[in-house]
């Protein structure tokens, strides 16, 4: 079975951190233009200092896809 460990900081309110099993920290972070994912590995107890994989969501085309399913 799988085991999240969900964790938001005060001091980074623009962030929520999941981890995956002890095996993947994974990083949301709203930002200005939308939502940025990062996905962290941990290697021998250590989660990597840089993301294996970064996911960018553009807010703006999103509401422009939105905009062209309602016409």
């Amino acid at each position: 079975m799988t085991h999240f460990a969900i964790n938001q900081h005060t001091e980074q309110p623009d962030r929520i951190f999941v981890e995956v099993d002890r095996r993947f920290g994974v990083a949301f972070i709203r930002t200005e233009s939308g939502l940025e994912i990062r996905i962290y590995p941990r290697t021998e107890g250590e989660l990597w200092d840089d993301p294996f994989e970064t996911f960018t969501v553009d807010e703006q085309e999103i509401v422009a896809l939105e905009e062209e399913m309602g016409q």
